[in-house]
């Protein structure tokens, strides 16, 4: 199988506990280290979400897009 086709769509889907823990998070009440290491993760994680989103994009093979035509006009 495509390792392309293997994301997780109808599984577990692990970014919405990410989503949920980060949504959680009180800044102001971080230290200014944890606010750094906060910053440095996310930052890091963002630029391997961009790569990761452009070649799927480019490539089409994200593995969870369905196409469909388009109805044709009347």
């Amino acid at each position: 199988m495509d390792d392309s086709k293997l994301h997780e769509t109808n599984v577990h889907d692990l970014s919405l506990g990410v989503i949920h823990a980060l949504a959680m998070v009180d800044v102001k009440a971080l230290s200014y280290v944890q606010l750094r290491r906060l910053y440095a993760a996310l930052k890091h994680k963002i630029d391997d979400v961009s790569q990761e989103a452009e070649f799927r994009a480019e490539t089409d093979k994200s593995g969870d897009t369905v196409r469909v035509p388009s109805p044709k006009s009347k």
